[in-house]
């Protein structure tokens, strides 16, 4: 691999993690943000907290697009598939957990209390009481968070990685799987993604997150699917961006695209949550609790529609960078392999 192709994606590495602390730093200082979000980071949202949160955000993008190419590249995608998932779900809570604050994970994942239900309630019958005894309270607890972290980053970790493959095997690559094994490869997701769901919702350990879904949407449908269209319709929107400096007509398309896909997935973020939350004496939607700086001040329509349009696509551009990243290098890797595996004219 050249220097050039490796300095290229990490110059471009620093200044956007530069960017992204900036921009972040700006944010926690305007009026009416919302007070979930005010109150994130650690050490009073210090530039080492945020740095690790920004990576935390580049690795979605990296993480993925590093999964999809490790696919392409085996003959056993769905062996390879739930240890990719392991692997880049671990890290990012590893670069996450030094940014955040543990108020604010476990407003997401709940709190430990499987070590409770087994040994106290004997959930699971004496043999799992006895081995959770034997295994002490701090072990279960230190299996069971990373277990709630995995579920739910893999939801959207899954969904990103199956639409960046085609970009994957771009750079004259080509898939060394059977049609069987991608076969069990997407039955090997869909079984990830049912497991997560449940541990996610049916086995919560807060109402943070289920109490904001609704649980009938437009025309019966339950809210949840509405709430994954929006994790494909970002997924797919990262596709089209990736495809955008190929040429400017193709830039033009992303353009559209994205613009298209602000408003679907606004619709289908209002479709999948829950219109009036009861919390505290208040009444509140799932939007608001989201997108507003509190439970008592209520925003328009029209504000909360451009601060998702303004999250929307910041998320979806530092996905789309962090699957940049990766792509160009290992795209600068497989050119050097090229360059030395073509024989020399005399």
């Amino acid at each position: 691999m050249t220097r050039t192709s490796v300095a290229l994606p990490l110059a471009a590495l620093a200044i956007a993690l530069a960017l992204i602390v900036a921009a972040i730093k700006l944010v926690l200082r305007a009026p009416g943000i919302p007070y979930n979000v005010s109150e994130l980071f650690l050490d009073d949202a210090s530039v080492v907290s945020v740095g690790f949160f920004a990576l935390g955000l580049i690795w979605i993008g990296a993480g993925a697009m590093l999964t999809a190419l490790v696919l392409t590249n085996s003959r056993r995608p769905y062996l390879v598939l739930p240890i990719a998932i392991l692997v880049v779900s671990l890290i990012s809570k590893m670069l996450i957990s030094r940014g955040v604050t543990y108020e604010s994970l476990d407003d997401i994942l709940g709190s430990n209390n499987l070590f409770g239900l087994v040994t106290t309630q004997g959930s699971w019958g004496e043999w799992w009481r006895g081995t959770f005894l034997r295994a002490g309270a701090d072990a279960v607890d230190f299996l069971e968070r990373r277990v709630r972290y995995c579920a739910l980053y893999s939801i959207p970790l899954i969904t990103i990685v199956f639409g960046l493959l085609p970009q994957a095997t771009r750079h004259g690559g080509r898939r060394h799987a059977s049609d069987v094994a991608w076969g069990l490869t997407t039955a090997t997701a869909v079984l990830w993604l049912w497991a997560s769901g449940a541990i996610v919702l049916l086995w919560a350990a807060t109402d943070n997150l289920t109490e904001l879904i609704a649980p009938r949407g437009p025309l019966g449908i339950p809210g949840l699917l509405f709430l994954f269209g929006v994790i494909a319709v970002a997924a797919g929107n990262v596709a089209f961006v990736l495809t955008a400096d190929r040429s400017i007509p193709r830039a033009l398309t992303a353009t559209g695209v994205s613009a298209v896909c602000v408003v679907l997935s606004w619709l289908l973020l209002n479709a999948g949550l829950e219109p009036h939350v009861n919390k505290y004496a208040d009444v509140f939607s799932g939007a608001q609790f989201l997108l507003g700086p509190d439970r008592h001040h209520q925003l328009t329509s029209t504000v909360l529609f451009a601060r998702w349009a303004a999250v929307y696509l910041a998320v979806v551009g530092v996905i789309a960078f962090g699957a940049w990243i990766v792509d160009a290098l290992a795209a600068g890797r497989r050119a050097t392999w090229r360059g030395s595996a073509a024989p020399e004219v005399s």
